[in-house]
């Protein structure tokens, strides 16, 4: 369970940011081991009160409660970690693990090791996390949160066999705490191989154990979604309406439902009500946007972007929030042109989004974050050289990429290289060799990739392989803007005799 805001951002921005917002943390059997290093009694309840709201995936309530702990406490290390993992800006994370780092004297050794485990989300040291995670796990042999963390690291870094006997072992160490469950409910929904009837299971376990929780309902939501039960799923979004007024993920995941459903103008109005909630402005801005993509008009998608786009720096939003904002709009701007072949809007909406990385890239201040921009960078001039038909170039470019990220310890720093590879080979009609490439880009994890990797057998030949590529993401009913680019056309191809 995801916080409810999900940022579409440019590939070095995926390496760095968004693991940080997906890190899962959750609330351990062990009293010791979670027990945060206060004097404040007051500040240790609402320390509990807001890690077992993570848990249970209400994300914008943890994050209001670990602010009122913090307030409590200012000196609460723990605190600023798991603060950090509900925050919607890479500056708010940085500063709040800075905050942690200045506090971490006297603190227990879980909350130390759970501090250098959180800080790999900074630099985007996957290799650095799995060695803390292992640490953790061995030291904690007992605690199910420290088998859960392990497991997220595996499933970060597509180890997804090993990621499930984490979490079924954070279970088994304590069947009464949500967090083994709702790690399960993501494995199941999301990594290959998937099974939605076993998430569902876990999902309802969750609701059962939490039945006040609207994470809980999201996630029963999402399992129901997942298996194209469209309907069940917009109820029990509307349930998780009705435990929590206020919550803006359920809004969101209802106007999910309703898009999918074919109910746009409901979806819009979920979608903007779910904003009316969001503790970030504009953060229901690319979800309208992809009804008008899933309505077949790209136009009207790429300028509601853009009026948004325009009316950010007079929003009274932060600095640092408006950027990651800006970035969504481009980034979603130059992919919905790449994919209707607009090579001059694609440069624009390139130009446009450079600076604005740069921006974001500053927050973070890692030369890893640098170099994971000057890659995103790099991939859309590969991507504009392919589009104008300088292929040589087109590869240069790639080539480039995979320099540039080749110090960093991550094993996903080569999915830009494998799909402007997979994507130059495309234009070039090498469709054998393009299959090659998308295969690496771990297409599991991505319906757009699956999709090229699909078009890609398609034009090569393989009409059964296409075929059951594309019926796999014809009904995936999560709402991203790769799927609401490509859904459409799924659809139309596999209608065809």
């Amino acid at each position: 369970m995801k916080r409810a805001i999900v940022y579409f951002l440019s590939p070095f921005l995926l390496l760095v940011f968004l693991l940080a917002c997906n890190n899962e943390t959750s609330k351990t059997e062990t009293p010791m081991v979670l027990s945060a290093s206060s004097q404040s009694g007051e500040a240790k309840t609402s320390f509990d009160k807001a890690v077992a709201l993570l848990d249970q995936g209400d994300f914008q309530q943890s994050h209001a409660m670990f602010i009122k702990a913090l307030q409590q406490d200012p000196k609460m290390a723990i605190a600023y970690v798991f603060k950090a993992a509900t925050d919607a800006s890479p500056k708010e994370f940085t500063d709040d693990m800075n905050k942690a780092k200045e506090n971490l004297a006297g603190v227990s050794e879980f909350e130390k090791m759970y501090f250098d485990y959180s800080s790999t989300f900074i630099d985007g040291d996957w290799n650095k996390r799995l060695e803390i995670a292992q640490k953790m796990a061995t030291a904690f042999p007992k605690a199910a949160r420290a088998q859960v963390e392990l497991g997220n690291t595996y499933q970060n870094g597509n180890e997804n066999a090993k990621a499930r006997d984490c979490f079924l072992k954070a279970v088994e160490l304590d069947p009464k705490w949500v967090g083994g469950y709702a790690a399960l409910v993501n494995s199941w929904l999301f990594s290959d191989p998937k099974d939605f009837k076993k998430a569902e299971q876990n999902a309802l376990k969750v609701v059962e154990m939490a039945p006040t929780s609207p994470g809980a309902e999201i996630a029963l939501g999402d399992c129901y979604r997942a298996q194209n039960d469209l309907q069940k799923a917009k109820d029990a979004y509307s349930k998780a309406i009705q435990l929590d007024p206020n919550s803006s993920g359920a809004y969101y995941k209802k106007g999910h439902a309703n898009t999918f459903l074919g109910n746009y103008d409901e979806a819009r109005q979920d979608y903007m009500d779910g904003g009316k909630h969001d503790d970030v402005k504009f953060a229901e801005v690319t979800n309208v946007a992809n009804t008008y993509l899933y309505a077949g008009d790209h136009k009207m998608a790429m300028q509601y972007l853009m009026d948004a786009f325009g009316k950010m720096d007079a929003s009274g939003e932060t600095k640092d929030r408006i950027a990651i904002l800006k970035s969504n709009c481009m980034d979603a701007c130059a992919n919905i042109s790449m994919y209707h072949d607009d090579a001059a809007k694609v440069k624009e909406m390139v130009a446009m989004l450079n600076p604005i990385n740069s921006e974001i890239t500053g927050q973070l201040g890692t030369e890893q974050a640098k170099l994971n921009q000057k890659s995103g960078e790099l991939y859309w001039e590969s991507i504009m050289n392919a589009m104008n038909g300088d292929y040589s170039a087109a590869k240069a470019k790639a080539e480039e990429i995979k320099t540039t990220v080749a110090s960093l310890n991550d094993p996903n720093k080569l999915n830009g290289y494998e799909f402007a590879m997979g994507y130059v080979n495309m234009k070039e009609k090498k469709y054998v060799d393009a299959i090659g490439h998308f295969e690496k880009t771990n297409p599991a994890n991505s319906v757009f990739n699956k999709y090229w990797l699909a078009m890609a057998n398609e034009a090569a030949g393989n009409k059964d392989k296409a075929n059951t590529l594309y019926k796999e993401v014809a009904d995936y009913n999560f709402n991203e803007l790769g799927y609401a680019l490509i859904r459409n056309d799924v659809k139309k191809k596999l209608a065809m005799p």
